[in-house]
C-alpha cells in the first residue's frame, strides 16, 4: 500500500510539473510503445489496490498537455480493465488453446493375428496326432526311430493333465523311490478320481499295484487303460508282464503278441516272443 508522502509528493504541482517536464524532454510521452518497467509497476499497483490514488495524482498533470489529447496507451487500459474485475477472478485468455486431437487407437491386423504362446493340445487334436504316431510307430525301421516315437506318445498322453494331479504324481513317484508302493497307489488313486479320462493314469497305477504286489488289480487297471487307448503298446507290454506274473502263459503271449504288431522294434530279435511262447504251449518238437 502506498505510502501518504507518496501521494503527498505526486500531488505537489511544482515537483509534478519538474517531473512531467523530465519525462516530456526524455521523449518517453511521445512514445506511444510501454516500457516492461513501467507495465510491471502497473501491474504491482493493481495487485496492491494503490492504482487509484496513481490516477488520480496523474490527472492533476493532464492540463499541462495538449488539446489534442492523445488515445490513452494500450497498457493502461488493460490496467483498468484489470481493475475493473473483482478480486479473485481470472481472466479468461484471449485464445483458447487449441485442443490436440486424441491419438487413434492403432489398427489391429485381424488377417494376420500376433504369434502366441503354443496351447497345449486340445484333446480331439492330442487324439488325432496319437493316431498318427502310432502309425509311424508300427512301420518304425530302427530302434532310434521306434524310441523317438514312444516318447512324442508319451508327451501327448500326458498333455493334459492338470497341476493337481501331476503334484499326486510327483507324490507317487516319491512314495516309490521311499519304497511305499502302497501309498503310491493312493496317490495315484486320487489322480484317476480327478482325471478318470486319461489312460496314462490308469496305466501308472497298475504299475504300482504291480510292484504292491496286487496282480489282479493291476489287470483291473490296464484294462481301463486299454479300453481308453488301446494302441498304447506300453500298456500292453506291462500287461503281458502281469500275466507272466499271473503264471498266465497264453495272456501273455497274446499281450506281448499286441505289443509287436504296434512297436515291432521292440523285440526286434523276437527273443520274448519265443520264450512267452515256450511258456505257453512249452518247447516245440
Amino acid at each position: 500500500m502506498l505510502s501518504p508522502a507518496l501521494f503527498g509528493w505526486l500531488k505537489t504541482h511544482d515537483m509534478c510539473a519538474t517531473r512531467f517536464s523530465a519525462l516530456q524532454g526524455s521523449g518517453f510521452l511521445r512514445s506511444g510503445t510501454p516500457r516492461p518497467f513501467l507495465v510491471l509497476a502497473g501491474a504491482v499497483l493493481v495487485l496492491s489496490g494503490g492504482i487509484a490514488p496513481l490516477s488520480s495524482g496523474m490527472a492533476e498533470t493532464r492540463p499541462h498537455q495538449t488539446q489534442h489529447p492523445k488515445t490513452p496507451p494500450h497498457t493502461s487500459h488493460s490496467l483498468t480493465q484489470h481493475a475493473s474485475r473483482p478480486a479473485g477472478h481470472a481472466a479468461a485468455p484471449a485464445t483458447p488453446p487449441s485442443a490436440e486431437p486424441a491419438p487413434a487407437a492403432p489398427k489391429v491386423d485381424t488377417a494376420q493375428p500376433a504369434p502366441t504362446a503354443q496351447k497345449p493340445a486340445t484333446p480331439a487334436k492330442a487324439e488325432d496326432q496319437i493316431a498318427q504316431l502310432s502309425d509311424q510307430l508300427a512301420k518304425a525301421k530302427t530302434p532310434e526311430q521306434a524310441h523317438g516315437l514312444e516318447a512324442a506318445l508319451e508327451t501327448l498322453r500326458a498333455a493334459d493333465i492338470s497341476p493337481t494331479t501331476q503334484l499326486l504324481l510327483r507324490r507317487a513317484e516319491k512314495d516309490t523311490a521311499n519304497s511305499k508302493p502302497d501309498e503310491a497307489v493312493e496317490d495315484l488313486s486320487d489322480a484317476i478320481a480327478l482325471q478318470s479320462d486319461k489312460a496314462i493314469l490308469w496305466r501308472s497305477r497298475a504299475q504300482m499295484r504291480l510292484v504292491a504286489g496286487d496282480l489282479n488289480g493291476a489287470v483291473q487297471d490296464l484294462g481301463a487303460a486299454l479300453q481308453r487307448d488301446p494302441r498304447d503298446a506300453q500298456s500292453w507290454a506291462l500287461l503281458a508282464t502281469v500275466e507272466e506274473h499271473r503264471k498266465d502263459g497264453p495272456a501273455a503271449l497274446k499281450a506281448w503278441q499286441k505289443v509287436m504288431a504296434l512297436n515291432p522294434m521292440a523285440d526286434r530279435a523276437h527273443k520274448r516272443l519265443d520264450a512267452l511262447h515256450i511258456k505257453a504251449y512249452g518247447q516245440p518238437t
